[in-house]
Formats: C-alpha cells, sequence, structure tokens
C-alpha cells in the first residue's frame, strides 16, 4: 500500500506547487481531486501490475526481458504523446498535468509487461498433459487479460477527466475535440498492448477446437453438425466468439463515451 500512499503524496505535492505558482486564485477544488486521485491511482496500478506479473510467472515462467522491448516503446510513445503540445502551435500548458499523466503512464508499464507475458504463454507450445489442463489454463489467461484491461481502462479515464479538468484552468484552453483526441491516445496505448495478447489467445482457442472437434476430414453429416456445435460452444466458453471492439468496449469503460464524444465533435450538425 506504500506505493498508493505515495502516489497521493506525488499528486497532493503537485497540487500545492500549483497553487503555490497562483497565490491569489481560487483553489480548483475538482482538478486538485483528481490529480490527487489519479496519483494515487497511478501508485495502485503498479502495485496491481507488481502481483498480476508475480501471479502469472509463478504458473507460466516468463522473463522480463523476452516482454519488455515494446512495452517500451508504448510507453515512450505514450510520454512523447503528453509532451506533444510542447511543440503544437498554442499554449504549451504548465507542467502539473504532464507529470501526472507521464506517472500514470510509467506505472503502467508492469500491467503491459503481464498483457504481454499472456501472448507470449498463448503462443507457446502446449505442455504436455491432458487437455483439460490446456482449456483452464486459457480461461485463466482470458481472465487476467480482461482484469488488466480494466484495470488500465480506469487509468486511462481518470487521466482524461484530469487532463480535461485542467484544461479548463488554462487562460486560453484547447478545444473540446482536443480532450477526445487525448483520451484516445491513452485508448490507443491500452489497446497497443492488449490486441497482441487478445489476438494470442483467439488463435489458441481456435487451434484448440479444431484439434478437439475437427471439421476437415469428416464426411458424416450428424458428425459434422455435432462436432461444429460442440466446437462452437468451446470457443463461447473460451471466449473466442467476441470481436476485439466488443471486448475493448466491455472492458474500457471511457472507450464508448470517447465514441460518441468524438461523433458529435467531429461530425457536422
Amino acid at each position: 500500500m506504500w506505493r498508493v500512499a505515495l502516489g497521493l503524496f506525488v499528486g497532493a505535492g503537485v497540487v500545492a506547487a500549483y497553487r503555490y505558482q497562483h497565490p491569489h486564485g481560487p483553489l480548483p477544488l475538482v482538478w486538485a481531486a483528481l490529480a490527487v486521485a489519479l496519483g494515487g491511482c497511478a501508485g495502485g496500478i503498479l502495485m496491481y501490475g507488481r502481483r498480476r506479473w508475480a501471479e502469472l510467472t509463478a504458473v507460466h515462467p516468463v522473463r522480463v526481458r523476452e516482454v519488455a522491448g515494446p512495452v517500451v516503446v508504448i510507453a515512450v510513445g505514450g510520454v512523447l504523446a503528453v509532451n506533444v503540445t510542447r511543440f503544437l502551435p498554442g499554449p504549451a500548458g504548465s507542467w502539473h498535468s504532464g507529470l501526472l499523466v507521464c506517472l500514470a503512464i510509467l506505472a503502467g508499464i508492469p500491467t503491459g509487461l503481464v498483457m504481454f507475458a499472456v501472448r507470449r504463454v498463448a503462443c507457446a507450445e502446449p505442455r504436455p498433459g491432458p487437455v483439460g489442463r490446456r482449456v483452464a489454463a486459457l480461461l485463466g489467461l482470458r481472465r487476467l487479460l480482461q482484469r488488466l484491461l480494466a484495470a488500465l481502462g480506469a487509468v486511462v479515464a481518470l487521466v482524461t477527466f484530469e487532463f480535461s479538468a485542467y484544461n479548463e484552468l488554462q487562460p486560453s484552453p484547447r478545444p473540446d475535440q482536443y480532450i477526445l483526441i487525448f483520451g484516445g491516445v491513452g485508448s490507443l496505448l491500452v489497446a497497443a498492448a492488449y490486441v497482441p495478447a487478445w489476438t494470442a489467445l483467439q488463435d489458441s482457442a481456435h487451434r484448440l477446437r479444431g484439434e478437439l472437434f475437427p471439421l476437415d476430414d469428416l464426411a458424416d453429416g450428424p458428425t459434422i453438425l455435432s462436432n461444429a456445435a460442440d466446437g462452437q460452444r468451446l470457443e463461447q466458453i473460451l471466449g473466442a466468439d467476441r470481436g476485439i471492439l466488443a471486448d475493448l468496449q466491455n472492458g474500457m469503460a471511457v472507450a464508448a463515451p470517447l465514441l460518441a464524444g468524438a461523433v458529435a465533435a467531429f461530425l457536422p450538425h
């Protein structure tokens, strides 16, 4: 829990620094509350990712160096995207919100490592043993991946709310479309880690269905129908019958509002 406490302390420190730089203006309570919450959330997601890593590697040994490359690229890309306003026309804004968002991105690295570890485990050759063990492993990996997506989705939502509140404090706030773009970039970063793992689980589920309920070499109609029905039920159990967009919208609470807001903001009325 000390990581959460440290994150709350950092968030409170950012609010105190903002107050020190603007001593004569009213304290923006909404942004201050969101900033402190984002700091605590960053500490929480760091702790959560580390625990999920220990949970996964205890069953499926994976080394950090085997999955660190793409996660580092995503994190660096996210930090650069947060600071892109420094290179855009208009006010660059101060550092308060950017520091908290960068902190949240870096705190999410362990969770990203777990997502890519899920992909590596799903792509590996199945271990010898009963087929039921493979089914149980795929179910466990999918549940873990969904929990990770929900956790990162909550962080993206909080980051978007905090950035929106901070934007309103600026002398020349950026338009609402920019907030949508900012939230969309956060969703894209999460998707960049989630989609490879999701695809690997889908492929593993389809391979398992083909092994247990083959159709290619069958000529008997009732057997074909039976295998097809049983295979479809297996895919439903493993979650392999759902699309990627449906999973992202279910797992990320901010995805659907962002899509609706983008339609309202960008399409002509």
